[in-house]
């Protein structure tokens, strides 16, 4: 299956910077909240409280994307991250999409997707497609056509351990933060 089958794809847009704010309004998720080669990035967040289209706002276990990486080594190009349970509200930048999944997607085919767009074959599918020389970018299209391995049972159990094992990271992230004020 195509991601294409399954997703649509809601870019960010830009913000006024003189609006940004430490605590008020939605985090803002751009490049400096994904990991290298994907996952949430925990980091100092920058909030936006100026007016945002509900379409590029995101809640807990939204995904989103960077078809934008600034580097040749491709981290984050196509990188995926996913909103943890702490965010209430996210906001995307002119950097990220959001992942709009069709309507008979259930949590099963959410998890499918994250997971299939962390493998190494993803990874290096993007930096293939990748078009720039310093400001490398992946096309709407070329994310899109990304086809998925296919659905196993040795998948499946291969999701529901990542799940569990990043639960447990996204907790012990929790209580760090508890611990450190």
């Amino acid at each position: 299956m195509k991601l294409g089958d399954i997703v649509t794809l809601v870019r960010g847009n830009t913000y006024r910077s003189s609006l940004l704010s430490e605590t008020e309004g939605p985090v803002l998720l751009g490049l400096g909240s994904i990991q290298k080669n994907g996952g949430f990035k925990y980091s100092a967040w920058k909030h936006y409280p100026g007016e945002s289209n509900p379409n590029i706002l995101l809640h807990p276990g939204d995904l989103y994307v960077s078809l934008k990486d600034l580097t040749q080594s491709c981290d984050l190009l196509g990188a995926v991250a996913r909103v943890p349970k702490d965010i209430r509200v996210g906001r995307l930048t002119q950097d990220t999409v959001k992942l709009q999944f069709n309507d008979n997607a259930g949590s099963r085919e959410r998890s499918y997707v994250y997971w299939g767009l962390r493998t190494p074959q993803y990874r290096s599918y993007c930096k293939a497609m990748g078009i720039g020389t310093t400001n490398m970018s992946l096309a709407r299209k070329d994310f899109l056509s990304w086809t998925l391995p296919m659905r196993s049972q040795l998948n499946d159990v291969l999701i529901d351990t990542f799940e569990a094992i990043d639960s447990k990271i996204e907790a012990n992230n929790l209580t760090n933060g508890y611990l450190a004020t």
